[in-house]
């Protein structure tokens, strides 16, 4: 393969491996009280070969990956796709919610993911309330198991980073969690994120350019994000400014990345974004470099360009080849509109805060 051909690879790639969890959190878009896949039917699954299929076919341009879900430890494939990834030299990180990091912690370590997403919302009460009773127990007892397999082979993947979701519910235990509750030493990075919403008008603004732009009906996933601004208009913003910047300070002593959503930690920009003001934000983008390096493949087999939002797909890999879709007629139409526009929804895209994947994120 010549260098033009892998320049027309995507560099990055993130399978959403299956519609499935084993938890049932009531903030999740996917599978929470207003999540997407209520009104699915059966959970979608990848089949294995065709996502070793699209590895393989992209591993010239040996590009980051990342899996996601759903639960990436309950797809029942996901070790050989890491042995053909990990194999080739590419670096792989994903998101768990780490109930299954105890039962598959040598293997984890053995075959080793360069980084795994801890997802945790907070001190266990506050954690388990959100996800479920025990959870918060079972994911420390994962941490310990995945010390102590790292220990016996003298290895150090995979690194961790913990993700944490700011919801009305954890706001103030944001830096007890941090400081007091979870052992940073353990920790390669951290992320704290605002939760990613739209609102009505978002919505309704995006669907229109669906339909007239690219022929789209039916905007599930963007829906499954809609929340009205009111809700989160009993938090301390002044409080959430004041512990993420005492994190922050906490990993840039230990050496450790810190990323957040959004990445300014002003009360200013923390009020316009829970307010839905995000053209008052002073991070405001007007372009979005993601579908010329990024795709994503839904447990349907639809390809987007756009992280969560696969509403306008470009492609479907159960039809064609993931580069073939790549380089076609779809992907190049959406590139155009993005070039010139963002999708009203775009606001609510970790990608849009945070464009390097470092860390999967």
């Amino acid at each position: 393969m010549n260098a033009f051909q892998m320049r027309s690879l995507p560099s990055w790639i993130v399978f959403q491996l299956l519609e499935r969890c084993n938890l049932r959190c009531s903030m999740c878009y996917e599978w929470g009280d207003t999540g997407a896949y209520h009104a699915r039917g059966a959970p979608a699954e990848l089949p294995l070969e065709l996502v070793m299929r699209s590895v393989r076919e992209c591993l010239p341009a040996r590009p980051f990956f990342e899996f996601f879900g759903g639960e990436p430890l309950l797809y029942t494939g996901i070790w050989d796709v890491i042995d053909l990834i990990r194999g080739a030299g590419c670096e792989l990180a994903f998101p768990t919610n780490a109930t299954l990091v105890e039962e598959h912690a040598e293997r984890l370590v053995r075959q080793g993911p360069t980084q795994l997403w801890i997802s945790m919302d907070g001190p266990p009460a506050i954690n388990d309330q959100q996800r479920g009773r025990g959870v918060f127990a079972r994911v420390i007892r994962g941490f310990e198991a995945l010390a102590r397999a790292q220990h016996a082979a003298g290895e150090n993947l995979p690194e961790l980073g913990v993700t944490y979701v700011v919801t009305p519910l954890n706001h103030r235990h944001i830096a007890e969690f941090f400081l007091e509750v979870i052992d940073l030493s353990r920790l390669a990075a951290v992320s704290i994120e605002l939760q990613s919403y739209i609102t009505e008008v978002q919505h309704r603004a995006y669907a229109e350019i669906a339909r007239l732009e690219f022929g789209v009906t039916d905007t599930p996933c963007a829906q499954a994000y809609l929340r009205d601004p009111s809700s989160f208009a009993g938090m301390d913003v002044e409080a959430i400014s004041r512990q993420m910047m005492r994190v922050r300070e906490a990993c840039a002593a230990r050496g450790m990345r810190f990323y957040s959503q959004p990445r300014s930690l002003s009360v200013a920009d923390l009020t316009h974004y829970l307010g839905a003001a995000w053209e008052r934000m002073s991070e405001r983008r007007h372009r979005c470099g993601v579908p010329w390096g990024q795709v994503e493949i839904s447990a349907r087999g639809d390809v987007s360009t756009c992280h969560s939002f696969y509403d306008i797909p470009i492609g479907n890999i159960h039809e064609q080849g993931l580069a073939e879709i790549w380089r076609g007629e779809k992907a190049a139409r959406v590139r155009a509109y993005l070039r010139k526009n963002l999708f009203p929804i775009c606001t609510a895209c970790c990608r849009y805060y945070t464009n390097t994947p470092v860390l999967g994120r």
